[in-house]
C-alpha cells in the first residue's frame, strides 16, 4: 500500500479487527485550531517556537571511543537531515510544521521512507495529525505492540518508521495539545476579540441621547434627524450643530472604562504562560526594559527552546540511526546558529574558545565564512598558566616564569 507515493511497511500479520484504538483520534478539530490561530498571541507563540526550532541546522557527528565528535559529512543522513528530508521539502519547513503540529494538535508525525532493504532512510515526510491514530495490536502470544494507523491505509506503520514529536503527555504515548489546556482562556480571549470588534463596528465612536424639548417628534421627523446626523458626522466629524430646542448628552463608554483593554492585556500574559513564552517575546512591552528584553532571550532558549530541541534530538537518534550506528554516530541540532545575528555574543564565544585552546583560528574563520590562513590550524593557549599538579608541588615552568615577566 502506498501513501503519497510511499510504500508503507506491513506491521505483522494482525488484521484491523485485532487493532485496539488508543483514545480516539489525536488533537482537536481543525476548525478549533484555525480559530485559535486567529488570536495574535497564539499565532506569535506558535510561530516563535516553531521558527526557533526550524532554523537550527540538524547535524550528524561521528563519535570515537573517547567520546570526541566530528562532523560526518560523508554520511547519507547529512544531506537528508539538513537540506532535503523529502522531495520538494526543505529542512526548515519540515521542522516548523512538526513543531507547530505538536503545539496545536499535541502530536507531530513524519513517515520515514527507507530503501529497498528497509534499513537506510531515504525520505522523511510530514503527516497531518488528523490522519494518524496511535493503536495497539496483539501478536500470537497476546502481547500488545504499539502501531500507527493512517487514514486510508489497511496496513499499520511500525514505530521505527514514524517520527513522533509529542507535546505535553500524561502517559508518554500521545501528546496533548496546548490549546486543550488553554481552551477556557482561549474561549474568553476569542469572545473578547469579538466584543471589541463589535464595539468599534457598531458606531460607538459617537453615541449619546438627543433630547427634543416641547412636542414629541413624529417617526418621520426622527428618521430625518438620524439621516441628517449621520450625513453631517461623515462630512464634519464629531462636531454637531443642533437646534435650540434640542439637547445632546454623551453616554459613550470608552474601552478602558469598561476594562476591555485591561482584560485583553491579562489574556496575553495568560496565553503566554501556556506556551512557556515570555510576554516580551509576544511583543507585550508594557512592563519591560532593555535589560528585561536581553534576559528574556536567554530565558526563552533555556526554558522553552531546549525542551523542544531535546525532543527532536532523541526522536531523530532513535528512529533514523540503525542499531549498528548507535553509539558511533549522534544527531544534534546546532544551537550555535542562534549567535549569527548577535555579533557581540558570537565574538565573546569564539574568544573564550580560542583562549582555552578549544578552537583554532581556522576553525573560527570557517564558522565566520572566512577563508583558511596559513598556520591557522594550531591551537593557542595563554602562557601564564600551568598544570594544577605543578602548582601544588611548588614547581613553576621556566616558560611560565618568563611569561609573567
Amino acid at each position: 500500500m502506498k501513501l503519497f507515493g510511499l510504500e508503507i511497511r506491513r506491521a505483522g500479520k494482525a488484521e484491523l479487527s485485532d487493532v485496539t484504538a488508543y483514545g480516539g483520534w489525536n488533537g482537536i478539530q481543525l476548525a478549533s485550531r484555525s480559530n485559535s490561530m486567529l488570536l495574535s498571541t497564539v499565532y506569535r507563540c506558535v510561530d516563535l517556537i516553531s521558527d526557533t526550532i526550524a532554523m537550527l541546522p540538524v547535524k550528524i557527528y561521528s563519535v570515537d571511543g573517547d567520546g570526541y565528535k566530528k562532523e560526518a559529512k560523508s554520511h547519507p543522513l547529512w544531506y537528508l537531515l539538513d537540506y532535503e528530508p523529502a522531495e520538494n521539502t526543505d529542512r526548515f519547513t519540515l521542522m516548523k510544521v512538526l513543531t507547530a503540529s505538536a503545539l496545536l494538535q499535541g502530536n507531530g508525525y513524519a513517515y520515514i521512507e527507507r530503501d529497498a532493504d528497509g534499513i537506510k532512510p531515504v525520505q522523511v515526510r510530514f503527516l497531518d495529525a488528523h490522519q494518524v491514530q496511535v493503536c495497539y495490536i496483539k501478536d500470537s502470544d497476546g502481547v500488545q505492540h504499539l502501531r500507527y494507523l493512517v487514514v486510508g491505509l489497511k496496513e499499520l506503520v511500525e514505530p521505527c518508521d514514524m517520527l513522533h514529536i509529542k507535546n505535553f503527555s500524561y502517559d508518554g504515548v500521545v501528546g496533548v495539545s496546548t490549546l486543550t489546556h488553554a481552551r477556557q482562556t482561549l474561549d474568553i480571549s476569542t469572545a473578547n476579540e469579538e466584543a471589541t470588534a463589535n464595539y468599534f463596528s457598531a458606531g460607538q465612536k459617537v453615541t449619546g441621547v438627543l433630547t427634543c424639548e416641547g412636542a414629541r417628534p413624529t417617526e418621520e421627523q426622527v428618521k430625518d434627524i438620524y439621516k441628517r446626523w449621520e450625513e453631517h458626522t461623515r462630512k464634519q466629524g464629531g462636531l454637531q450643530v443642533i437646534p435650540a430646542s434640542m439637547k445632546y448628552q454623551a453616554i459613550s463608554i470608552s474601552p478602558k472604562d469598561s476594562q476591555m483593554l485591561e482584560s485583553r492585556q491579562f489574556q496575553v500574559i495568560d496565553i503566554c504562560r501556556f506556551f512557556s513564552v515570555s510576554p516580551v517575546k509576544a511583543f507585550d512591552l508594557s512592563k519591560s526594559s532593555y535589560s528585561t528584553v536581553e534576559a528574556t532571550q536567554l530565558q526563552f532558549l533555556t526554558d522553552t527552546a531546549m525542551a523542544w530541541i531535546s525532543r527532536f534530538e532523541q526522536e531523530l537518534n532513535r528512529k533514523l540511526l540503525t542499531p549498528s550506528e548507535r553509539g558511533k554516530y549522534v544527531i544534534e541540532l546546532d544551537t550555535t546558529v542562534l549567535l549569527r545575528t548577535d555579533k557581540k555574543a558570537q565574538a565573546e564565544y569564539w574568544r573564550e574558545m580560542f583562549n582555552v585552546g578549544a578552537a583554532t583560528p581556522n576553525e573560527i574563520r570557517q564558522k565566520s565564512n572566512l577563508p583558511r590562513i596559513d598556520g591557522g590550524d594550531d591551537a593557542f593557549v595563554q602562557v601564564n598558566v600551568q598544570p594544577l599538579k605543578k602548582a601544588a608541588a611548588g614547581k613553576v615552568d621556566k616558560s611560565v616564569r618568563q611569561g609573567n615577566g
